[in-house]
């Protein structure tokens, strides 16, 4: 004993011999238990060590392979295989191949060898790899039907970063700006050709990417582009991409050009427009011919008659019919303007009160029209011009349905529902006409759907007035029933309190001549409306000097003609204007009066009115002439 531990001269030699036995019998156990094929090599290369595992990969029994030379066994094994074998017998470090794996163990003067059955492995693996490949070639084939879907289409579509750095866009959005892809990808949104070209546009998309790498989902309709080939609109969209987590990792462009869509529509609604002027025409007509008999058979009986009272009463019977005639002409006027709706409130009795004359010469002598607007019905928020273009067409339509012959009621109340946001006033027309069957009331908002014969109706009035209700925010109804008549309902949003409208101021009263007032210089290349406003200036205590244009009423102040008052037409041929003769004159002469006339004041209006000029529509009085000349004179 060494210190209380047993040393080998402790153990007698058959205890020693008995020992080796068991751990051999142990190893053995292993080795035959095991199902990776072992075998051992000594230095000389024979075979020592040969498990039943082994045995199965080679096919041959222990017995015939112990003492076996293993080169001889591995004849036919790689160059890399046997490198690695001569390595190991020189002592070399262990290394791994994908082959029977190889070691030196410890100190032995043998070589063993481990050998790993990975034929279900690289099945396995083969049988991934497949999978893979069939995955990848499927996932490869859905990505080119999704970029030929995205090439081919016609929406501008584009995919960016969070930046609003542009990464990818189709075919479409690039042909529409005659570039190709590597000229904008990698620009800011803002910076590409769609968008730089408009400072608004440049503002919006930076606003859009901020919003919408936030989260957010932006639309715009009817957004213009200036693009090489022009002006064009589109509905616009941009959608976030998210990750797993719900973080934005890219962001999705669309635009769909409406442009054709919208000017196909701004024909139909001059379509419209063109079809209620032709059921205007025959009255209008009449009515024109009539106010003209007025004015030229009350000039020839003025000659002829010294009764001043029959006189008077001839005067003032012209002047009706000059009022009426100026009416007619504004309304047939609404009906040419070109223009988005723009909405405002509108209190109906007296809205009414100005339609009647509209509405009878429409319809005809044998349909009686009955409006009933009581005077506490709420303001509707509507545009008036396409409102009156509404009611004219179901008016009208009221009329067919009775052959010409019955009564139309018109009628105005207010309208609530359980929301108070949403209240609203409802106009009805009602007929005393046929009525409808269910089948024609099915499709009476069909546009070119119609019951009249060849050449008497296109089919669309009632399509505009459901289109005029559904852009203004609200709907139409109808109630009909065959033999008893129909009833439109227009239902529209309820607008905020607008005053009644003011009594008209009588007449001001001016003597038979005034006293001097100075020099007035007329712009008006119309001879015959010339001399008379000359008559009437004349008449104000003015001396008048004429000309035909605005360059030359330019010219002749500039060559020193001295003039206390200019009056000019607004519509004149050449390069100026009316409004621009009045800019280019105030540049000059700051504290020079200037009052302008127009024959359709429509159009000048608002710039009449932002510039701070005088706008007199013709034919005007000549007080209302005498009113503005003071009124351009005290600014």
């Amino acid at each position: 004993m060494d210190g209380g531990r047993p040393t080998k001269s402790d153990f007698a030699p058959e205890d020693l011999l008995a020992s080796l036995r068991v751990s051999e019998a142990r190893l053995r156990g292993v080795l035959d238990s095991i199902s990776d094929g072992f075998y051992a090599v000594d230095r000389d290369w024979r075979l020592t060590e040969f498990n039943p595992a082994a045995e199965k990969y080679f096919g041959m029994s222990r017995a015939q392979m112990i003492g076996r030379d293993y080169r001889d066994l591995i004849s036919a094994a790689s160059d890399e295989f046997k490198e690695l074998l001569d390595a190991a017998m020189a002592g070399g470090p262990m290394r791994v191949l994908e082959a029977p794996s190889l070691y030196r163990p410890g100190r032995q003067v043998e070589l063993c060898v481990a050998l790993t059955d990975i034929t279900d492995r690289l099945q396995t693996r083969s049988r991934l790899e497949a999978a893979v490949a069939e995955r990848t070639a499927a996932f490869q084939a859905s990505e080119a039907r999704l970029r030929s879907i995205f090439e081919t289409t016609n929406l501008f579509q584009g995919l960016l970063a969070p930046d609003g750095t542009l990464l990818d866009c189709n075919a479409a959005a690039f042909r529409a700006i005659n570039a190709r892809k590597e000229d904008v990808v990698g620009l800011k949104l803002w910076e590409t050709p769609w968008i730089s070209a408009n400072e608004l546009t440049v503002a919006f998309a930076r606003e859009t990417v901020a919003r919408v790498s936030a989260g957010e989902i932006v639309t715009q309709p009817n957004m213009s582009l200036q693009l090489p080939a022009g002006a064009r609109a589109f509905d616009f969209a941009m959608r976030p991409v998210h990750d797993e987590t719900g973080a934005v990792i890219a962001m999705v462009l669309e635009a769909n050009e409406i442009t054709a869509r919208l000017k196909a529509e701004e024909d139909l609604r001059q379509v419209q427009k063109l079809e209620a002027v032709g059921q205007l025409t025959g009255g209008i007509a009449h009515d024109f011919n009539n106010l003209l008999m007025v004015i030229s058979g009350g000039l020839n009986m003025l000659d002829r008659s010294p009764d001043e009272q029959k006189r008077a009463m001839l005067m003032g019977r012209m002047r009706e019919a000059v009022d009426r005639g100026a009416n007619l002409t504004k309304q047939l006027l609404a009906f040419s303007r070109r223009h988005q709706l723009s909405p405002e409130s509108i209190r109906l009795p007296d809205y009414f009160a100005g339609m009647n004359d509209l509405l009878n010469r429409s319809l005809g002598v044998n349909v009686r029209v009955t409006i009933d607007v009581p005077d506490d019905v709420e303001p509707v928020f509507a545009d008036p011009n396409a409102l009156q273009l509404a009611l004219l067409n179901l008016a009208v339509n009221a009329r067919d349905a009775m052959h010409d012959s019955g009564v139309v009621t018109i009628s105005a109340r207010n309208g609530s529902t359980r929301d108070p946001s949403a209240e609203c006033i409802i106009i009805s027309v009602a007929d005393t006409g046929e009525g409808m069957t269910p089948e024609v009331r099915q499709r009476i908002f069909e546009p070119f759907f119609t019951t009249k014969e060849t050449g008497k109706g296109s089919g669309l009035g009632l399509a505009q007035v459901h289109g005029f209700a559904e852009q203004s925010g609200g709907h139409i109804g109808v109630e009909s029933k065959v033999g008893e008549g129909t009833t439109f309902m227009l239902v529209l949003p309820r607008g905020e309190a607008v005053a009644p409208a003011e009594p008209v101021a009588p007449p001001i009263k001016l003597p038979e001549q005034l006293s001097p007032v100075g020099k007035a210089l007329l712009v008006e290349d119309d001879d015959n409306v010339a001399a008379l406003t000359e008559e009437m200036l004349r008449h104000l205590g003015w001396r008048v000097t004429r000309v035909a244009s605005a360059e030359a009423a330019l010219g002749a102040i500039t060559n020193g003609l001295d003039v206390g008052l200019v009056f000019s037409d607004v519509m004149m041929p050449g390069g100026k204007n009316g409004i621009e003769l009045a800019h280019s004159l105030r540049e000059r002469h700051v504290d020079l009066p200037i009052v302008l006339a127009s024959g359709y004041t429509e159009a000048v209006h608002r710039e009449a009115e932002r510039a701070g000029l005088p706008l007199l529509s013709k034919p005007f009085s000549l007080e209302t002439l005498a009113v503005a000349i003071e009124t351009a004179r005290s600014r």
